[in-house]
């Protein structure tokens, strides 16, 4: 069994590099091994943080899953006169 001393030292991150951080996170674009074992770490230790990712993340899925979807006619309809009225 490993002991706590057999781990590598991760930086601590405050909630504020957390948040900065999210989106490319969510989005994969966060490509330095080191920068996501803080904001995992970070995940780990915070739960307001988790929330956020979590709820963020629900969110994006929900809107993916909707822009396959048509918009409602009458929608569509506003947004025409939006656009020819500009």
């Amino acid at each position: 069994m490993k002991d706590s001393k057999d781990k590598p030292e991760i930086d601590e991150i405050g909630c504020l590099e957390a948040i900065n951080g999210l989106y490319a996170y969510l989005d994969g674009e966060m490509n330095d091994p080191e920068s996501i074992a803080k904001f995992e770490h970070h995940l780990e230790h915070c739960q307001a943080c988790y929330s956020r990712t979590e709820l963020e993340s629900a969110l994006g899925e929900l809107i993916r899953k909707s822009a396959k979807g048509k918009a409602p006619e009458k929608l569509q309809n506003r947004l025409r006169k939006l656009i020819d009225g500009i």
